[in-house]
């Protein structure tokens, strides 16, 4: 990961759509192969990518999971601006919409980390990147021949997927970013009941190509052996041995992994049906999924270069509707569009001065909520739509974690357990035999004394009931409702004796 080139090639998500409809024949005098290995040849480009979800209703849906819906249906990502830099730099500006509410951020990624923020945030956000190399102790990995491997991969799982009844492609004229270009399209479309036959089909091409097949593993070797042997792992395979054969014969083991592969395909497609049929009659839901209902239609719009300057993407699943799934089908969206490739191209670095480093951090829910503004939109989403600060918890009467205790009509709790299950911080001071707890998410304080009548809560002096006392197994004991109330909580009990803590 240290060299982000390879990394840049995958910026294409319609390429593993499109590994399941397209095979190596020509379309149209389209070689489909070579247009979606073009991708993998781009250095430098930019980009722009509109992404969106929609989820029908089943009927007669109750009024909350409408508002479910509703919510889903309204996200929405505008990433209006992607950079790829040639030095595998890359980065990116956009927006989300949730709710209506729009929430700009920037996003930057080189060899050596990750910064993004978003509006609102109090500072960009830091993810440093460890290297590959460094975490498996070895260094310098040929960039070169991972991008090989990429095409291998690439080309022999194209070369051997059947094309789809639906597929076309014709000579249209098409605007990308403001310049109008002389495009091939390429349309494809499949449906669900489509896919177990182009499975199989599939398979049947693999277990038929023999060469493909070897040398796909013969690439993987030569890219994957160097890697076990620099970190030292070969000689532990090497110990079990790969059946007869040691790990440094290339040969051997390719032929040896070759012929237990393709023994494992032949083996799928002599039972290939039978299951299918079974898979259907276990789970019946699955023949809603796998029907006609459920398709993908792509476009692809390619220059003479085979690269792909344009793709629009939808793809509609059709749903068994339920009471825990009470939807018809979900639907997504996806447009984007690519200029300038390989031409002069420089990403927009973040500045990481006063960065927050994600990888030390260990942010608590208050600590992620406190990194954003009071009433910014991120800052209503994660406390309000998320609610990554609510916290719920249950204590019964004969409660053996809290092993709560009554006394005088008060029920008393041990303090750091219920404290800390609110995600609050507890510390002793044990000159003044004092346990201060403070809010994870407002900072408040509280301060209880062993012995002591007396808490002080949020600068406060409080009287207790009786005075904190310690348990046989050393756990300090105080007030529930006071604690937890103290912590933003709200207490209830019901007839049974059932204590419920809900914090919003």
């Amino acid at each position: 990961m240290r060299k982000m080139k390879a990394r840049a090639k995958w910026l294409m998500p319609v390429l593993a759509l499109l590994l399941i409809l397209a095979g190596c024949q020509s379309v149209g005098g389209l070689d489909v192969n070579k247009a979606l290995l073009g991708g993998l040849d781009v250095k430098s480009s930019e980009s722009s990518t509109t992404f969106a979800l929609n989820v029908v209703p089943a009927s007669g849906i109750t009024s909350e999971d409408q508002e479910i819906i509703d919510l889903i249906n309204s996200f929405s990502v505008n990433i209006a601006h992607v950079k790829l830099q040639d030095n595998g730099n890359v980065s990116a500006a956009g927006s989300v919409t949730y709710k209506q509410s729009v929430v700009p951020f920037t996003f930057f990624m080189d060899k050596e980390a990750v910064v993004f923020t978003a509006e609102g945030a109090k500072q960009p956000f830091y993810f440093p990147l460890e290297s590959y190399e460094e975490s498996m102790g070895i260094e310098g990995l040929d960039q070169a021949k991972i991008q090989d491997i990429s095409k291998l991969v690439t080309g022999f799982v194209v070369k051997n997927l059947p094309n789809p009844a639906a597929i076309s492609a014709s000579s249209v004229s098409e605007t990308v970013y403001g310049q109008q270009l002389n495009l091939t399209k390429l349309h494809t479309e499949i449906t669900g009941d489509e896919l177990p036959a182009l499975v199989k089909g599939f398979l049947k091409s693999v277990s038929k190509d023999t060469e493909g097949f070897t040398a796909l593993i013969s690439g993987l070797y030569d890219y994957l052996y160097p890697v076990l042997t620099a970190a030292g792992v070969d000689s532990e395979l090497n110990d079990l041995g790969f059946g007869e054969i040691p790990l440094n014969d290339k040969e051997g083991v390719v032929t040896v992994a070759h012929d237990a592969a393709k023994l494992a395909v032949d083996a799928l497609l002599l039972v290939y049906d039978k299951q299918l049929e079974s898979l259907y009659e276990s789970t019946p839901e699955l023949k809603t999924v796998l029907s006609k209902d459920t398709k993908l239609q792509v476009d692809l719009f390619v220059d003479s270069g085979l690269h792909i300057r344009k793709q629009n993407v939808d793809l509609k699943v059709a749903l068994p509707a339920s009471e825990d799934l009470p939807i018809q089908s979900l639907s997504m969206k996806m447009e984007s569009q690519t200029w300038n490739v390989n031409g002069p191209v420089t990403a927009d670095p973040i500045p990481t001065k006063g960065a927050l480093d994600l990888s030390t951090a260990n942010l608590t829910p208050g600590e992620t909520l406190r990194s954003f503004e009071t009433g910014s939109t991120v800052y209503n989403l994660l406390k309000d739509d998320l609610g990554i600060t609510a916290r719920s918890l249950v204590i019964a009467p004969d409660d053996e974690y809290y092993y709560p205790i009554v006394d005088g009509g008060t029920t008393y709790v041990p303090l750091r357990y219920v404290a800390e299950d609110l995600d609050a911080a507890v510390t002793w001071d044990g000159a003044n035999r004092a346990i201060t707890v403070t809010d994870d998410v407002y900072g408040d304080k509280l301060v209880f004394k062993i012995g002591s009548d007396q808490a002080l809560i949020k600068g406060v002096s409080v009287k207790l009931p009786q005075p904190v006392f310690v348990d046989e197994y050393g756990d300090a004991y105080v007030p529930l409702r006071i604690l937890a109330e103290a912590l933003h909580a709200k207490v209830e009990k019901d007839e049974e004796g059932y204590i419920f803590i809900d914090r919003p």
